[in-house]
């Protein structure tokens, strides 16, 4: 850090060197105004001489006095302003005392009054913040002071040399030395202050490096707070598009598993039985003549039997199709549930008589769902045909309904050939579904379930599976209460 030097003090401290001419000049007035009662009282005393020439002295005072002002403006407060002022301060005040000596007797320039106030001079230079002129004021206030008494001394009476304290040449060397003294006192006034706007100077100068290295290190540190929110948005971000990246790959593979099995039931399991009533069709065509009528009537029911199948299959592949491209629009209303398990009983009938299946319908005539009734159509179809086909001939299908606090319960239970634990975990699975034929050896995809599972979740339903080996299995579809489906709306 650099250390300020006078000439930066100096022009630091320029304007107040300013304000301590213009206080000068306001003693100065207050010096003019007792210089006037003085030459009143002289006037009045009847010493005109001596009054005359004090008010030229004084005129002239004020003639300086005026003139000093337009220089400050004009040049402010410059060295030989300076110089000047406290020059013609000395001299006039030297002057006047000089003047008083003829009024008051040679003795008047010893006295107490003329003693202080050259003084007064040397302490007025040190308003102007200039060392120099405080050693040019009080050295020239010392030869004037002397000067006088050395012109007067002759005229001073002996006896009131022995008689006044320091009047003779010893008392004057004393008041000489006093005056160097006090100047050089007064001297160090200017240095003191320079010292301490040093002092203040290097203090200022570590408050605003302490101030600025404290911003620096708090905008640092916003730039790190910034920095470290931008890596966490960016890490957020890329850990946002990894997952989703994750997602769609998911999404992805599901989708090729899904497209696998599409085109193997398309490929297999659509073909089979167009492929089982074109062979018997050709058949028939091919031998007509040597068939019975009974023969040809069994032959039409298996056609009509595979036919029906064919039609469930692609049934329930147009609607699993629909609903993986959300093209089924859903309606949720409050639904009878007797009312959709008779229409499902009614579109199964053929199967179940073609198996001679006992279906036993206990549905509460007065429970009620709300749910869109068209897919829960669609999930009763599949689940009552899937029991229908694993149910041996001359089985047993029983349908009923259940309700506790929160839930209403309809259970689909046959009597057919059950399942295992691990075929239950791949039933709404159609990535591990493996379908196993019926019991008469009727063709099955596993699709059937998995839109079950998908229509009842659109629903706020689920499916509830429960199967013995050799004993049956009952599917259980949980339709929530009315009140708890209009909170679940509400939420969402």
């Amino acid at each position: 850090m650099q250390k300020p030097n006078s000439e930066q003090f100096v022009k630091l401290f320029r304007e107040d060197a300013v304000w301590g001419e213009h206080e000068v000049i306001k003693f100065r007035w207050i010096l003019i105004g007792v210089i006037l009662v003085f030459i009143g009282y002289i006037y009045y005393s009847g010493d005109t001489d001596r009054a005359l020439t004090s008010l030229l002295l004084a005129s002239i005072y004020i003639l300086y006095n005026a003139v000093l002002n337009i220089l400050l403006r004009k040049y402010g407060s410059a060295t030989w302003i300076r110089f000047l002022s406290s020059t013609i301060d000395v001299s006039i005040l030297s002057i006047h005392v000089f003047n008083y000596s003829f009024l008051f007797k040679p003795i008047a320039v010893t006295t107490a009054a003329s003693t202080f106030l050259y003084p007064v001079l040397i302490l007025l230079s040190v308003l102007r913040y200039d060392k120099r002129l405080v050693v040019f004021t009080t050295v020239y206030s010392v030869i004037c002071f002397n000067t006088i008494y050395l012109i007067r001394y002759p005229y001073i009476e002996p006896e009131l040399l022995e008689k006044v304290a320091s009047a003779n040449w010893a008392g004057q060397i004393y008041k000489s030395a006093y005056f160097l003294v006090m100047g050089y006192f007064l001297y160090s006034i200017p240095k003191m202050i320079n010292r301490l706007n040093e002092k203040h100077l290097i203090t200022f100068n570590l408050r605003k490096s302490s101030e600025l290295n404290l911003a620096l290190e708090k905008q640092k540190n916003e730039l790190a707070t910034i920095q470290l929110r931008k890596e966490k948005r960016l890490n957020k971000q890329l850990a946002d598009q990894k997952a989703l990246i994750e997602q769609q790959k998911e999404e992805l593979q599901q989708a090729n598993v899904t497209k696998d099995k599409l085109f193997s039931i398309i490929g297999h399991d659509l073909k089979s039985p167009f492929a089982a009533q074109t062979s018997i069709i050709e058949l028939i065509l091919a031998d007509y003549k040597h068939y019975e009528k009974e023969d040809i009537k069994e032959i039409l029911k298996t056609i009509q039997h595979s036919a029906h199948q064919g039609l469930d299959l692609l049934g329930n592949l147009l609607d699993w199709s629909k609903q993986q491209n959300n093209l089924i629009k859903q309606q949720v209303a409050p639904v009878r549930l007797a009312s959709l398990v008779q229409e499902a009983q009614a579109l199964l009938a053929h199967n179940l008589a073609h198996k001679q299946i006992l279906l036993i319908n206990d549905v509460d005539p007065k429970a009620t769902v709300c749910a869109d009734s068209n897919m829960i159509k669609t999930v009763l179809r599949n689940i009552i045909s899937n029991a229908i086909k694993y149910t041996n001939n001359e089985g047993k299908i029983s349908i009923s309904t259940d309700t506790d606090e929160h839930n209403d319960f309809l259970k689909i239970s046959d009597t057919g050939i059950g399942m295992t634990e691990e075929q239950i975990n791949r039933l709404f699975n159609i990535e591990n579904n493996i379908s196993t034929p019926g019991t008469n050896n009727e063709p099955g995809t596993g699709l059937g379930l998995l839109l079950c599972k998908e229509l009842a979740e659109r629903n706020n339903a689920k499916i509830l599976v429960e199967s013995q080996i050799g004993k049956g299995s009952t599917f259980t579809i949980v339709f929530p209460k009315m009140d708890t489906v209009k909170q679940l709306e509400n939420k969402q």
